[in-house]
Parts: C-alpha cells; sequence; structure tokens
C-alpha cells in the first residue's frame, strides 16, 4: 500500500536506459524512475558498480538490470539496443549520464585525452540518443541529457577544465537540436546542468569542495524531465541546478 511520500507508478511498464548508472547521479537517477514503476537498465563499463546499482533496485523491491557499456564504442552501443529490442521490444526513458572528467592546462593537454573525453561525453550521448530515436519513433519517449553548470554560458568556469566545459556546451547543444527533431515524433529531449554534486567524480576532481546538492537532489528532476504527467508540455529544455554550497 502506496503513503504519502510514495512517487506514483506513473512509468510503470516503461524501459529506461540510464548511461554511467553504475554511481553517482546515475545510480539515484535509476532508484528514482524505478519507483515510478520503470524497469530500469543501468550501463556503464564497471560491473562491479552495476552489480551493487542493480541489487539495491531489486532489495527495495525495483525493477532493473544491468547492461556493461562502454558508450563510446559505436559497435558496443548498437549491439546493447539490439539485447534492448530482443528482451523488451521498447525503450522508453534514455539518460545520458555517463561523463570522463580529465583535466589539464589547455596548452598541454594531450590531444589523446580531449578525444576520448569527448568520445565518451559528447559522442557517447549522440550513439545512444540515436538508437533511442530509432526505438521510440513509434510511440515517442524521452530523453534527459546531464550536462552540466560549466555547460551554461556566463557561469564561472575554471582552469584546466577545458575540454570538460566544452564537451557540457556540446551536450546542452544537442538537447536543444534533438528536442527540434523529436517533435515530430512525439520524443522530448531536455536536460539537467547541475553544478556541485556531492559524487566520486567531485571529491576526486575538487577535495576541496563542499556541497548540500546530493546525487538525490539531481535524480529527483531527471525523473521529473522523464515523466510525461509532469512534464509532457517541456521538450528542449536544460534545466540549471545552482547547488546549494
Amino acid at each position: 500500500m502506496m503513503d504519502a511520500l510514495t512517487p506514483l507508478p506513473t512509468l510503470r511498464h516503461r524501459v529506461a536506459l540510464i548511461t554511467g548508472g553504475g554511481r553517482g547521479i546515475g545510480a539515484a537517477a535509476a532508484e528514482a524512475l524505478a519507483r515510478k514503476g520503470a524497469h530500469v537498465i543501468v550501463a556503464s563499463r564497471s560491473a562491479a558498480e552495476l552489480a551493487d546499482t542493480v541489487a539495491t533496485l531489486r532489495g527495495a523491491g525495483l525493477s532493473g538490470s544491468a547492461q556493461v557499456l562502454d558508450v563510446a564504442d559505436d559497435a558496443a552501443v548498437e549491439q546493447a539496443f539490439a539485447g534492448i529490442t530482443a528482451e523488451f521490444g521498447r525503450l522508453d526513458l534514455l539518460v545520458n549520464n555517463a561523463a570522463l572528467l580529465l583535466s589539464g592546462p589547455f596548452a598541454t593537454m594531450a590531444m589523446s585525452d580531449w578525444d576520448r573525453l569527448l568520445a565518451v561525453n559528447l559522442r557517447g550521448a549522440v550513439l545512444c540518443a540515436r538508437q533511442a530515436f530509432r526505438l521510440m519513433a513509434e510511440r515517442g519517449g524521452a530523453i534527459v541529457n546531464v550536462s552540466s553548470l560549466g555547460g551554461v554560458a556566463n557561469t564561472e568556469k575554471f582552469p584546466g577544465y577545458t575540454a570538460y566545459t566544452v564537451s557540457k556546451f556540446a551536450l546542452t547543444g544537442l538537447t536543444e537540436a534533438l528536442a527540434a527533431e523529436g517533435k515530430a515524433c512525439g520524443i522530448r529531449v531536455n536536460g539537467v546542468a547541475p553544478g556541485a554534486v556531492d559524487t566520486v567524480m567531485l571529491r576526486q576532481a575538487a577535495p576541496h569542495l563542499r556541497t548540500r546538492t546530493t546525487p538525490a537532489d539531481v535524480a529527483k528532476i531527471i525523473a521529473f524531465l522523464c515523466d510525461p504527467a509532469e512534464s509532457g508540455c517541456m521538450t528542449g529544455a536544460t534545466l540549471v541546478i545552482n547547488s546549494n554550497l
């Protein structure tokens, strides 16, 4: 029996894929969508982290499964989506959350690092969104791209993070472009742009920084954007989260 704090299962029978779903924002988003009734497929390169996320979901009586995936690998993405099609016959929700954070002075940062970061942060989102468009073409769906406050104009930028900033600006642009592409077939595309969030990535990049914004806080907004009952009128928006430091 549901109490007042239990989300309504407005995403029941929906299938969701969350990249970067093994920890942090991705794992929190998986729980948020699963609590709304979706079957959630979490994907990342770490089988151990995925296993932990799925165990947490199933331990709470929620529906989830795992897919080891490098989103920058075209063949691997195609194979993963073929597996989703074979097992479920549909994909309703995609959260492009996989991200890599590499830093270094602009003038000396190796181009191989630039290429790898852009391959994950941007190309990976493009590859997954292309496959999702094909699966969502008949019945529509929702895509949420996880950008960053660093990918929003006129916010503070930090030395050493040029490649990351560029990738997130591109992801924000991708959100707007795909929203236009998706209107004809009922595919909504929105984004979130959080500032500092208490994740492993933040602690590695800026161990001195403290924030009260948690992955669960961001996950609530992702779940809102995925749920047509709550945000069905929205597409092409990127919601900025000015983190509570």
